[in-house]
């Protein structure tokens, strides 16, 4: 499987969120998700190529405490 998101360094010396499916760099907010550092960046297109699972963590969270504050 491919990786969504990546890191890659842009001709600013800074580095930005690259999404491989569309082509182009990630826009959030109408900003250009830029870092100034690799880590940071890394860090990041980590988290959204696993947001899926977050958000799938968190959906069960909700039940549980939905499930706890019924009973």
């Amino acid at each position: 499987m491919k990786i969504r998101f990546e890191a890659i360094p842009n001709p600013s010396c800074r580095f930005e969120i690259w999404d491989n499916e569309t082509g182009v760099p990630v826009v959030h907010r109408n900003r250009l998700l830029t870092f100034a550092s690799a880590k940071s960046a890394a860090r990041i297109a980590d988290f959204l190529n696993d947001g899926r699972s977050h958000r799938r963590r968190a959906d069960a969270t909700e039940r549980r405490v939905a499930d706890r504050d019924l009973g």
